[in-house]
């Protein structure tokens, strides 16, 4: 399967990656990335770049997601109740931020997704996504860690969970810790 699609936003036809969300029920795991990147939108296929194969290693890593060797990941997504989407669905490489107005925009339609398939955990896979989102909400900086955010729960009525994504100021120790605890909540379902 390809996920390529295309959108309309403020009168300009972008190239994107569609929303992996399934016709109805609830999720295991909704992911929420920030943007897609150019490379995998090219791919049809999320995080294909660099960090983005990361992403997808320490899910195997962990045994979160489990995929066949030589398989696209998102292709499995919905056969383990996961789902997928962006906070701003225009494609953007690596340093190219999202305006505080597209968080804003971004954030709305991340709600109606949260209230419509009520997944168990929610997963961040940037913490400057959920900082921007808890700013917006509460009106001041909220910085996030890595791991879940039991404080945060009531605020989406689901599990908060900061990936831990390579490259980030996350230490070994904490990643570890963060995948571990996400790993027997996942495992458990």
């Amino acid at each position: 399967m390809n996920y390529k699609t295309c959108i309309l936003e403020k009168g300009k036809q972008y190239e994107t990656l569609e929303d992996i969300l399934p016709k109805s029920g609830n999720l295991d795991i909704l992911f929420i990335a920030k943007t897609p990147a150019t490379i995998s939108v090219n791919k049809g296929h999320y995080f294909q770049g660099k960090q983005g194969r990361m992403f997808w290693n320490k899910l195997a890593d962990y045994h979160i997601l489990n995929v066949p060797y030589g398989e696209y990941e998102d292709n499995y997504l919905l056969k383990n109740n996961y789902g997928i989407t962006d906070i701003v669905k225009i494609p953007r490489d690596f340093g190219n931020e999202p305006s505080k107005e597209e968080y804003r925009e971004g954030y709305l339609r991340i709600l109606e997704i949260i209230e419509r398939y009520k997944p168990k955990v929610i997963i961040f896979v940037y913490k400057k996504v959920l900082d921007e989102i808890l700013s917006i909400k509460h009106g001041f900086k909220i910085k996030s860690d890595y791991g879940f955010n039991p404080q945060y729960d009531s605020d989406f009525n689901s599990k908060v969970f900061v990936f831990p994504m390579p490259g980030t100021p996350c230490t070994r120790e904490t990643s570890e810790l963060a995948m571990n605890e996400l790993s027997k909540i996942i495992i458990k379902k």
